[in-house]
């Protein structure tokens, strides 16, 4: 009965009702879309950060205390039989040792004035994670010690050229002087500042630089996804072999232990915002639905209507309204995030202009999940509940002989 009522009470003045449904269509599209751009946003930059230090990360425990000084002397001297211990961690799919040092770069003899970050590592990360060949814009992967790749900005910044021979200037690990010659074979864009201004090396030549001849600065672990980094780290950090390491999974690591939380308190304040100011339009529909209503509430109640049956029914009234505008919101919303998925957003020169340990990508592109979508429909219930609930209350307080006496 309470169902067939509400569904009449809502087409009584559909108008009103298309108004309400319109409302709460555009607050759910809008939210949805906000929702899928900042999932597309922070998802990239975690992404690119995990995929680039492992979804676990192990460094010398001294290393970590003094990480911003990129303390080379602080390393795993000999990094081959913690590998083997990680590699029998059940989840391990891949250990890389890296090692990462500053050094200037110029083309041919001369000492240059470019900075650039150098990245050590087998050419097996090159190739998975860090999926340099997808990359290319010029040449190919490196082969040997001998070859060096280079993100499109430094190469920009040098004036090189492929097949120019780059001399690298970086220090070993107690500061001495230690240049390499190597030859341009290709040039990546990586999509972000950071990563543009990287230079990749092999593992041999990197811990010939640095004199870390069978060591390495870090272990980059990588699980087959990268939410399974904490459980993983903890399993790591048990390990007997690990002892004096430092062991943390991508999210318990500056920024992004952070960043995770900023992630949800930006969704929570976007969601809080769309649902007050659309539950608004609901509860103003909702009152003067009540106040045109008036006797007919009175009449029911007269007729044994119990007040729980009267805030049900225009609970279920505006619940019925905003299903409608939130399925409908959360299509064209979906639609709306959808573009931007495929065709994101070109940010130009502002991403040049951010902090180097911001790895925000150029073009950004949302990321519609069925999560999302979902969130989004229950969030326009929501709407309803908030904007319907206070009407419903006043409707459950008239008492039926005074509605009648005054006709209302």
């Amino acid at each position: 009965m309470l169902f067939s009522l509400a569904l009449r009470n809502s087409l009584r003045n559909r108008r009103r009702s298309l108004l309400t449904a319109t409302m709460v269509m555009l607050g759910v599209a809008s939210l949805t879309v906000a929702m899928s751009w900042i999932e597309g946003v922070f998802g990239s930059m975690v992404g690119t950060a995990s995929n680039l230090a492992g979804h676990v990360r192990v460094v010398d425990a001294d290393y970590a205390r003094r990480e911003q000084l990129n303390p080379l002397y602080e390393n795993i001297v000999v990094s081959a039989p913690l590998e083997a211990a990680i590699r029998a961690v059940p989840g391990v799919i891949g250990v890389y040792p890296r090692i990462s040092m500053g050094v200037t770069a110029t083309v041919g003899e001369e000492i240059g004035e470019e900075f650039g970050l150098v990245q050590g590592g087998p050419i097996a990360l090159f190739e998975g994670p860090l999926a340099l060949p997808s990359h290319l814009v010029e040449g190919r992967l490196l082969a040997d010690d001998g070859e060096v790749v280079i993100g499109k900005k430094l190469v920009e910044k040098m004036g090189a050229h492929l097949g120019d021979d780059v001399v690298l200037l970086g220090q070993t690990q107690d500061g001495s002087m230690s240049p390499a010659k190597l030859k341009l074979v290709g040039i990546v864009d990586l999509g972000n500042a950071m990563q543009n201004r990287q230079i990749f090396v092999t593992l041999d030549k990197a811990r010939y630089m640095a004199d870390i001849p069978d060591g390495a600065v870090e272990l980059g672990v990588y699980a087959a996804d990268k939410s399974e980094g904490k459980a993983l780290a903890a399993q790591i950090a048990a390990l007997s072999e690990l002892a004096g390491t430092d062991v943390k999974s991508w999210d318990q690591r500056p920024p992004f232990d952070n960043i995770v939380g900023l992630i949800s308190t930006v969704k929570g304040v976007a969601a809080s915002a769309m649902v007050f100011i659309t539950a608004l339009g609901v509860l103003n529909t909702m009152l003067m639905s009540v106040l045109e209503r008036t006797g007919e509430i009175g009449v029911m109640r007269a007729m044994g209507l119990r007040r729980h049956q009267v805030v049900s029914l225009f609970v279920l009234e505006a619940l019925g309204i905003s299903a409608i505008g939130g399925v409908l919101g959360a299509a064209f919303g979906g639609a709306g995030g959808y573009w931007l998925q495929v065709h994101g957003v070109n940010l130009g020169t502002v991403v040049d202009k951010l902090p180097a340990s911001i790895p925000v990508n150029s073009t950004v592109y949302a990321q519609v999940t069925p999560g999302i979508l979902v969130s989004a429909v229950l969030l326009g219930l929501s709407m309803a509940v908030v904007g319907g609930v206070i009407p419903a209350l006043r409707a459950s307080r008239i008492e039926p002989i005074e509605a009648m006496r005054h006709r209302r």
